[in-house]
């Protein structure tokens, strides 16, 4: 099957660049936590929006993609309503909890200089979504590589380009 055709392969391709994404937040936040000038703090404060930007949009649709693409057809085979479907499913929930959090403590931080808050939540969504992504990766995906067919595999395809 054809790499851009193919559902699987697309979604570790999202993965990809949420990694390199959780990189360069991890990066940030070492620097937001250390000895930096306030104007410095404040372009970090800019980069640390454009990372929120990308979690809203793009992470988002990723999450949409799973959950309304992949994960009940492949829900069939291995369940929904316990399982690794499941766990994924909470997991979406608790980064988008924690991506508020992240965004609240940068406003906080506009607001009182205290950036504390920023590192504790920036560092508990990358451990979250690190480990999240190497479940699926590891784990779901090669469920669904096992059991899902092409035509599944091409269903779940086309689902995906509709969600925006």
């Amino acid at each position: 099957m054809d790499t851009m055709l193919d559902p699987i392969d697309a979604l570790k391709s999202d993965h990809e660049a949420v990694k390199v994404v959780l990189g360069n937040l991890d990066g940030y936040l070492k620097k937001i936590g250390g000895q930096v000038s306030d104007p410095l703090r404040k372009n970090l404060i800019n980069q640390l929006n454009e990372i929120t930007s990308f979690i809203d949009k793009d992470l988002e649709i990723h999450f949409k993609k799973e959950e309304n693409a992949l994960f009940p057809v492949l829900g069939n085979y291995i369940g929904i309503e316990t399982g690794p479907i499941h766990v994924m499913l909470i997991e979406h929930e608790q980064s988008r909890q924690l991506s508020k959090e992240f965004k609240n403590a940068i406003s906080e931080y506009l607001s009182n200089n205290k950036y504390e808050n920023i590192v504790s939540s920036g560092d508990s969504l990358i451990q979250l979504l690190s480990e999240h992504i190497d479940k699926e990766n590891n784990i779901l995906f090669n469920m669904a590589e096992m059991q899902l067919n092409n035509e599944e595999k091409n269903k779940i395809m086309e689902k995906m380009r509709s969600i925006k």
